[in-house]
């Protein structure tokens, strides 16, 4: 019974060190590169591979990429709307904000927000 319990322990320890490792962080600066790609083509390299449609590259973050999923769900409009909001930002040099889960030791995170600032 008691190396059941161990396990268990062990496994909830895990999971939620897992959870934690990831982390919302803020990121502004300039867009250097605004993508726009096929679903499912995603970006970066397996070891860094995010599952996204939209990335963003930005002059203060260098090595780093940010993006998210441009796909017909619930999420749509909102998405849409960030893209738009990225593409005013690229196209006027605005500097812009994305808030973006990362997982620890990786370079390229999932965007959740944006907003511009001029």
């Amino acid at each position: 019974m008691k190396p059941l319990i161990k396990a268990l322990v062990l496994s909830v320890f895990l999971t939620l060190f897992t959870v934690s490792a990831q982390a919302q962080v803020a990121a502004s600066g300039r867009i250097t590169l605004l993508r726009v790609h096929d679903v499912g083509t995603g970006y970066g390299p397996p070891a860094d591979f995010i599952d996204v449609e939209v990335i963003v590259l930005l002059d203060t973050q260098p090595g780093k990429a940010f993006g998210f999923q441009l796909r017909n769900d619930g999420n749509r409009v909102a998405r849409q709307g960030q893209l738009d909001l990225l593409r005013d930002a690229f196209n006027n040099n605005w500097t812009v904000t994305v808030d973006h889960i990362t997982p620890a030791g990786r370079q390229n995170g999932v965007i959740i927000r944006t907003q511009i600032t001029k």
